[in-house]
């Protein structure tokens, strides 16, 4: 539905409105239904988000729909999320935001448009307008903020109209409402201003302002990541992992940026920086926020190096006889009955998270023909597709289109994409049973839980093909990191790994199981040989059984 949604807020010019601080009103619109996701609410109210300013309100008088097309919408967004928005445009702010509609049977409302009565519409009811309340919260916390982006006044704001609905029976209080209880205007004013003076101060100063901004108000993550960044600059490195901490557990609470001069998943991903970059006592101080994201992605990365990988080494077996005496002690370990395990941890196999893509030609070559791969996949078939079947734990809809598919090639999908299945077959990619290589789409606000794969035979390696802005990652290990459009990602997924698009938008990647880079030649050679074999029993014995079964049939009278 959310699809749906963003593409008629497109087709209306949304992303061609400007709003504040040179965003557009479609980003504003899926920013404020991002916060309402992070705070845990239902997906009508993520719909309703989506839509909530598009009739108008009572301080923005422009409107994207006219409501005359109510019917419309709602037979897009959902009756439920529409009215929502309507609620949001005909209910006055002052007596909405003191509580009236508590204890007063009805509120005044506002026409949205000449010659329309709204006293044609039935009243709101009370659980309607907390969630009226609650969009109000979510559409401040995603544009409150001085002009250059940095932290405005909104806090103590939200904590107030949190408080309206604490017994509400429809949406619940965000939990960082919880962390601003006791909060005072004057708090929140002393946390901005020693905040700001902090980030451009040096030495002393600098620690002191920002731990005087993150006692004031203990909502705010952006005070606790500079400290976090400080204590690794002076080589504290435990120091750092308790401001960190406290800094995401703040940030995920609060469930959108309080120096929005980095959106949300920049600061998230500057936390999850610090937690692998090395201690470096001798590194410059960033002197604002992009330069505290580009120094922590320095450091993550170590020099030389584009993008934010372990540096440890890759080391294929020392010779051919090397490997195939490793392959041999690989098979004694699968004759082993002892054995608990499913056969796919092969021996002495160099193991970190993340890879450097630039380290594998595949990587490059994907990157190179970009445009024409990126076309192929775009123009598929949606029967091409199909719902993610593997037991993985997830939230949304998750779906899949095979070139192979553990070892059986999908001829329909690689004819009508030849340029990405060329990359395929001339590199050294795993097309046995033990390897996938698929486009992977996932829908608006999924989240696929954490889990791992079978092996560590191979390397996975992601060709973002579309990726929407916003909230959209991937977790390997205990390192986050977002897609870039034309850009690969190589990881080992037989650590745990997660993913999600907590977007309005689909999410897709190609994804290509790689062999692992410390396999020798001849022990790629043994190992498909193997798998081949495998593949040729099982699909034997699979009509070997189909046979017997239908002979069973055949035999019993009562079949």
């Amino acid at each position: 539905m959310t699809d749906a949604i963003v593409g008629l807020l497109r087709a209306e010019g949304a992303e061609r409105r400007r709003h504040a601080r040179g965003r557009t009103l479609l980003d504003h619109l899926c920013g404020t239904a991002a916060v309402i996701r992070r705070w845990g609410q239902p997906d009508w109210l993520e719909h309703a988000a989506l839509i909530h300013s598009v009739y108008g309100t009572d301080t923005y008088h422009e409107q994207l729909i006219d409501v005359s097309r109510r019917a419309e919408l709602a037979a897009i967004a959902g009756e439920r999320a529409e009215r929502l928005a309507y609620l949001f445009c005909v209910t006055p702010r002052r007596p909405l935001f003191a509580g009236t509609y508590r204890w007063a049977r009805d509120l005044p409302t506002r026409a949205p448009a000449r010659g329309f009565d709204p006293g044609d519409v039935a009243p709101a009811t009370r659980d309607e307008l907390d969630a009226v309340v609650l969009l109000h919260m979510a559409n401040l916390a995603d544009q409150a903020c001085q002009t250059d982006g940095s932290p405005g006044r909104w806090l103590a704001r939200v904590r107030d109209l949190g408080e309206l609905i604490v017994d509400s029976l429809t949406v619940s209080v965000p939990s960082c409402v919880g962390r601003l209880v006791d909060l005072s205007e004057d708090d929140e004013v002393l946390a901005a201003q020693a905040y700001a003076q902090a980030v451009t101060a040096d030495g002393e100063a600098r620690a002191s302002g920002l731990a005087l901004a993150a006692t004031a108000c203990p909502a705010v993550a952006e005070p606790c990541v500079w400290l976090a960044y400080l204590a690794r600059c002076r080589g504290d490195a435990a120091s750092s992992a308790e401001w960190v901490a406290q800094a995401r557990a703040r940030l995920l609470s609060l469930g959108t940026a309080w120096d929005k001069r980095l959106t949300f998943a920049e600061w998230l991903a500057v936390i999850n920086g610090l937690q692998r970059a090395p201690v470096d006592a001798s590194s410059p101080e960033a002197a604002d926020p992009r330069g505290l994201r580009d120094a922590v992605a320095w450091a993550a990365a170590g020099p030389g190096s584009d993008s934010a990988v372990e540096p440890a080494p890759t080391v294929r077996a020392a010779d051919d006889a090397a490997g195939r005496r490793r392959f041999q002690r690989y098979v004694e370990g699968l004759a082993d009955v002892r054995a608990t395990g499913s056969g796919g941890m092969y021996p002495d196999l160099a193991s970190r998270p993340w890879h450097d893509p630039s380290e594998f030609p595949l990587a490059g070559y994907l990157e190179s023909h970009f445009p024409a791969i990126r076309a192929e996949i775009l123009a598929l078939d949606g029967v091409r597709f199909q719902r993610e079947s593997e037991r993985i734990g997830r939230t949304g809809n998750w779906e899949v289109a095979f070139l192979y598919e553990r070892g059986r090639r999908r001829d329909d999908v690689c004819d009508a994409c030849p340029v990405t299945a060329a990359s395929v077959e001339g590199h050294r990619t795993l097309r046995t049973a033990a390897g996938l290589i698929y486009v992977s789409r996932m829908r608006a606000g999924t989240h696929i839980s954490p889990h791992r794969g079978p092996t560590n035979l191979r390397l996975r390696c992601h060709l973002a093909i579309a990726v929407p802005d916003g909230d959209c990652a991937i977790r390997v290990g205990d390192r986050t990191q977002a897609w870039q459009e034309g850009r690969c990602l190589v990881f080992d997924d037989c650590y745990e790994h997660e993913a999600w698009n907590h977007t309005a938008q689909d999410r897709i990647v190609l994804i290509i199981d790689l062999w692992h880079p410390g396999l020798s030649d001849a022990e790629v050679a043994l190992l498909e040989g193997l798998h081949a074999h495998t593949y040729r029993q099982a699909r034997r014995l699979s009509r070997y059984w189909a046979a017997n079964a239908a002979a069973r049939g055949a035999d019993d009278p009562a079949a």
